[in-house]
């Protein structure tokens, strides 16, 4: 890029006034010449183009897409970036996009979700034509109302707020945790305490409601309730479960939310001597690669969170091409997955 000047080290990109400029042709002339559109002679656009070349031009894809009123990218707002749930998430909705030639931007709008509608706008900002949310709850909602009255599409991934009039696409996580616990029940386990996430995401709120109502199917009732909401981190796991240990020594089991409470509650259990599954049956949700890894192999539920990123981007994609029709819901196929942590006794 021999026609491009350096700024403090860093080579500056080749423009087209740049090239027309070294042409001795007008920027609409270079325009006209780079995107076929008439206006110049094939002499004069086979020039230019042996120039732009030559300064090893690459024309700017979001400048394209402003002058063509169309943008090829959409926004992702993830939950908890430092949670590998959602980097795979993440990975499914960035293969989807690539094969329809968009970019994903991704932002981190916090577990608590207090930054969602600003992340939100920033991303509409930046010329997101669609946006898909995973940690959506019910006083998000006049943040949809707005985006739709903007004509921005979006689509729920796993969390969603009822009645609301978008795509969304999950689990059943009612049946997948009912099915857990029932199976905590035939190992002969009878203390059972629950470990679910934070009562304002869905999710969580459909897992507990599983849990409970398999346990009162047995006659039986979480022994730590109604003290059974938390967050949902390893931290928030062990200090938790170290409580738990204190006010109630009796227990046998603990289902938990997802499988980062349940590694907390192990890094508590090894601390104080309560062997797993011999003394303490403990399950997870969501099947991580770490819950089956070396000695772990942790009994969970296997959520197919590289599907559902697909699922999700394929869905706002289709929106975006015009799809006008009524919302969606797409519940996507999960897994039990039994291990040694709820071995049988004895």
């Amino acid at each position: 890029m021999t026609d491009s000047k350096s700024n403090g080290g860093r080579t500056r990109r080749v423009t087209m006034s740049d090239v027309a400029r070294k042409a001795g042709v007008s920027a609409a002339a270079v325009s006209y010449a780079l995107s076929g559109a008439p206006g110049v002679s094939d002499e004069s656009r086979q020039r230019i183009l042996a120039i732009a070349e030559e300064m090893g031009f690459r024309p700017s894809r979001i400048a394209r897409e402003l002058r063509s009123g169309t943008t090829k990218a959409i926004g992702l707002l993830l939950a908890d970036i430092a949670n590998p749930f959602y980097t795979e998430v993440a990975g499914g909705v960035v293969a989807a996009a690539a094969e329809e030639g968009y970019e994903v931007f991704v932002s981190h709008v916090g577990v608590d979700g207090s930054r969602q509608s600003d992340v939100a706008f920033a991303q509409v900002d930046r010329n997101c034509s669609g946006l898909i949310f995973t940690s959506l709850v019910a006083a998000d909602k006049p943040l949809l109302d707005k985006l739709r009255h903007e004509n921005i599409p979006v689509v729920q991934l796993y969390r969603k707020i009822e009645d609301e009039p978008s795509d969304w696409v999950g689990i059943d996580d009612y049946s997948a945790s009912f099915e857990m616990a029932s199976h905590v029940v035939a190992t002969g386990r009878r203390k059972v305490a629950i470990l679910g996430g934070p009562d304002t995401s869905s999710v969580s709120v459909n897992r507990m409601n599983g849990y409970r109502d398999a346990l009162a199917k047995a006659g039986l009732r979480a022994v730590n309730e109604p003290d059974v909401w938390g967050e949902l981190t390893r931290p928030a796991g062990a200090l938790r479960a170290r409580a738990l240990f204190a006010e109630h020594p009796e227990i046998d089991a603990i289902v938990c939310g997802n499988d980062m409470i349940a590694l907390g509650v192990l890094d508590v259990s090894r601390e104080i001597g309560k062997r797993v599954p011999e003394d303490l049956a403990l399950t997870g949700f969501d099947d991580m690669s770490f819950s089956s890894a070396g000695p772990l192999q942790l009994s969970t539920v296997t959520v197919p969170r590289d599907l559902m990123g697909q699922r999700a981007a394929r869905m706002l994609l289709q929106r975006l091409a015009g799809d006008k029709g009524p919302a969606r819901k797409e519940i996507l196929p999960y897994g039990i997955q039994v291990r040694d942590t709820t071995a049988r006794r004895g």
